[in-house]
């Protein structure tokens, strides 16, 4: 399984395109102006399983509006045929040995898992995250083969020192 890139500039917000199995991924940086396209497909993808979560399009619309008005974060989306079929968004943070990247949002619509497109639009994410000088990825994920295994897969690995706590107010 190989990748060509055709053609990669981060920076001037261009256009990313890579060809695998004939299929036909473009990748383009996140914009404010297509927020609506990215929250009707969170909500897509996120009300069904294993989630199950009970979003609308105005509390997906509000969660990815602040995420995308901070200044460190950075994101992908994934077209094929013009037609979004995934996105990945976080944010850099200062840590004590060097910046790292919190995945907060990684979604693929439900009907394209499984073609490589969340394969692909992570390769090509951590690519232009290391060009940034970020030297580590991390995200918080349910349980299971389908969400913890992807990862595994891609060479992340369980913090052992570290939990997930939350608190009901």
């Amino acid at each position: 399984m190989s990748l060509r890139v055709v053609s990669l500039s981060y920076k001037s917000k261009s256009i990313y395109e890579i060809r695998r199995y004939k299929v036909e991924k473009q990748f383009q940086v996140i914009t404010q102006d297509k927020l609506l396209q990215y929250a009707e497909l969170f909500v897509k993808v996120f009300n069904e399983e294993p989630w199950y979560d009970h979003w609308t399009i105005q509390t997906a619309t509000k969660r990815l509006e602040e995420m995308m008005d901070n200044p460190h974060t950075r994101g992908l989306a994934c077209y094929i045929d013009d037609e979004l079929v995934g996105v990945i968004l976080g944010r850099k943070e200062q840590y004590y040995d060097g910046v790292h990247f919190q995945i907060q949002e990684f979604y693929i619509s439900n009907n394209t898992q499984g073609l490589g497109i969340g394969t692909a639009l992570l390769d090509t994410f951590k690519a232009e995250l290391s060009k940034e000088g970020i030297t580590q990825i991390y995200l918080v994920t349910l349980k299971g083969e389908r969400t913890e295994g992807f990862y595994n897969k891609k060479g992340f690995k369980t913090d052992e020192l570290s939990i997930l706590m939350n608190m009901k107010l």
